[in-house]
């Protein structure tokens, strides 16, 4: 009889102590503001809590994930039975499309911390818009029309990031065209609502590109399908080869490139004329030099190779063509880059200059 009234006793004592103390009920723990104008300014949702309990309930802390949500409660004790009010306040000034915020509520209740949620799409104001995405599309902006990836390992993938968003009263399906093999995107969302905004991951796999060196790719951003309102975007890439798995016996036969020289000066000459010169490459490593790429970016000057590909210890030529005629301006300062696989040198720059005379 002592052991049953015993481990009566133990239940109950554990039954009272589970339920003593301070217990947190909230009346709810979200709230979605909806759409509202960025004009507005800072909009508040009052998040009520009960204490079920039967101590006194404190609220220790509470903290947003970000500088744009504050919240506000009391550091007054909540006697049992009675409620208390956390403030959520949010800024959207500057902020606009759609957003979600949390705020982590920690008191001397079980469990001791609460997360507060809230959510709403901000209509953003002209003057936001303008600055954030100036690219006007139609019912699309665009935050930029040109997108850099950066230096990419030839073999490798990597990804550019490129922001819009839906200015117009009605949900839209933007899409990409004319993207080249070697890039994919995905949309995230694929369907805008109105004011809110998206993102085009773009996947730059090098793998499945034969350019070397700097690249640019021009592709077009529409709002919808049906849209004839688009807009050309410029992807540029710098496709560099990894060099960094050569061994020290690989180094050692790897080819070394040498220019005759790394100038072409004209001097003075008059406009209209037509200017050619001689650039020798010489191979002084022990394994076939391969020529990556020639080019050059000035639209006055052209350069071509005589091979792809010198053997150690021989000679190609690099032939040079300046059209004066398509100089932009009266000085001429362009550069010839040619790539190579060079370990020491990939890149090799040639400076074509002279003075124009009309």
């Amino acid at each position: 009889m002592n052991i049953r009234y015993m481990l009566l006793m133990a239940c109950v004592v554990a039954s009272v102590t589970a339920v003593a103390g301070p217990v947190a009920r909230w009346k709810s723990v979200t709230h979605d503001f909806g759409a509202f104008d960025e004009d507005m300014g800072k909009v508040t949702s009052d998040f009520v809590v009960f204490n079920d309990g039967d101590a006194p309930m404190m609220i220790y802390a509470a903290r947003a994930s970000c500088g744009c949500t504050v919240p506000h409660f009391t550091s007054d004790p909540i006697a049992p039975g009675d409620s208390a009010v956390v403030k959520v306040t949010y800024d959207p000034t500057g902020r606009p499309g759609k957003f979600s915020k949390k705020v982590k509520v920690e008191t001397n209740c079980h469990p001791a911390q609460n997360i507060l949620t809230i959510n709403g799409v901000v209509i953003g104001a002209s003057n936001t818009l303008r600055a954030r995405y100036p690219i006007e599309v139609g019912k699309l902006k665009l935050r930029n029309k040109t997108l850099t990836f950066g230096d990419i390992n030839k073999g490798s993938t990597k990804t550019a990031f490129l922001d819009c968003y839906n200015q117009s009263n009605d949900t839209i399906h933007p899409i990409v065209t004319g993207l080249p093999q070697h890039i994919t995107v995905s949309t995230s969302p694929e369907a805008v609502p109105p004011g809110e905004q998206a993102t085009f991951t773009f996947f730059y796999n090098s793998a499945r590109s034969s350019d070397w060196g700097m690249t640019s790719d021009m592709i077009t951003v529409a709002p919808d399908v049906t849209s004839d309102i688009a807009q050309p975007v410029e992807l540029i890439a710098i496709v560099n080869e990894d060099f960094s798995r050569m061994t020290p016996e690989k180094r050692e036969r790897a080819p070394k490139v040498a220019l005759s020289t790394t100038a072409i000066d004209l001097g003075q000459t008059a406009v209209g004329t037509r200017n050619e010169a001689e650039v020798i490459v010489e191979n002084f490593g022990k394994d076939p030099l391969v020529i990556r790429r020639i080019s050059s970016f000035d639209p006055a000057v052209e350069a071509s190779i005589n091979k792809n590909e010198v053997k150690g210890g021989s000679q190609a030529k690099i032939k040079v063509k300046v059209d004066t005629r398509k100089c932009e301006s009266d000085i001429l300062n362009a550069r010839i880059s040619l790539i190579t696989n060079d370990p020491d040198r990939p890149v090799s720059n040639i400076r074509v200059v002279g003075e124009l005379l009309k």
